[in-house]
């Protein structure tokens, strides 16, 4: 598969799995437009920046345009597309990997703010929404192109391991992961005639850089660790579905588990 030139929109790039994602992505010649909230390291005491992310990028040797960008605000959603499409006139992969963390994620219901849970849906859900379209009439033009929407095991069942209410973590976030998969297959539908593809990706449980420092500072809120995989899992399902699967159509309107994809085609 020739990728060298095309582009890919990833949420998420400062850190984690969208930046991992993205660097396998641009070692297949693909230019990238990243998105993070985090420009500089003064914004946020998590590691990795936006600017940090784009060096190591721009190493490999692709062209990077890197856009601050808060999924929670929908002219920044919106205007992440614009940009993207204004530099580059094309974007043929997106990878809708960031997600709304905050402060409350493993409260319980009662405690859980109504303000959280718009902030979740902004993130979780309607980001996904909005950038799948602006970004898909091209793609519907080129008839070719993919839409990857990262998702969790929890939108339908809790983890083993994981104690408490949805799978261990607040109600919200399981609830737009579910919403989140539903969506994946009603597009999936609408854009198979186009030749494009909508595939959600289930990570599993992945340990980050994040969250290595939360559960050094809080613990593991009694989660089994060893159910947790390292980021090349999850980065390299999305290297396969974006530059070496023969037939992604094959894929478009399912979840992906990424451990049981890398087991049985040996990725990694």
């Amino acid at each position: 598969m020739d990728t060298r030139g095309k582009v890919a929109l990833v949420t998420g790039i400062s850190r984690g799995m969208g930046r991992q994602m993205a660097l396998r992505l641009a070692r297949h010649g693909i230019n990238i437009v990243g998105a993070a909230r985090t420009m500089e390291r003064s914004e946020s005491t998590w590691p990795g920046t936006l600017r940090e992310a784009e060096a190591e990028l721009r190493a490999v040797g692709v062209e990077v345009l890197a856009v601050k960008c808060d999924l929670l605000v929908r002219q920044d959603v919106e205007d992440l597309c614009k940009k993207a499409l204004e530099r580059f006139g094309r974007v043929d992969y997106v990878v809708n990997n960031a997600r709304y963390i905050g402060p409350e994620l493993f409260d319980p219901f009662l405690q859980f703010e109504i303000d959280s849970w718009q902030k979740h849906m902004a993130a979780d859900l309607l980001a996904p929404v909005i950038i799948s379209k602006l970004c898909l009439p091209g793609m519907i033009e080129r008839r070719s192109g993919m839409i990857v929407n990262v998702t969790a095991s929890v939108a339908h069942h809790d983890v083993p391991g994981m104690p408490g209410g949805g799978g261990g973590l607040c109600a919200a976030y399981p609830t737009m992961k579910a919403a989140l998969d539903r969506f994946t297959v009603a597009l999936a539908k609408e854009a198979r005639p186009h030749g494009v593809a909508v595939i959600g990706l289930d990570p599993g449980a992945t340990l980050n850089e994040r969250f290595e420092i939360e559960i050094k500072q809080t613990g593991t809120h009694g989660l089994d660790m060893s159910i947790f995989h390292p980021l090349s899992v999850p980065a390299a399902a999305c290297e396969y579905l974006c530059c070496a699967c023969p037939d992604p159509m094959g894929y478009s309107g399912q979840v992906v588990v990424a451990k049981d994809l890398c087991r049985v085609l040996n990725l990694e």
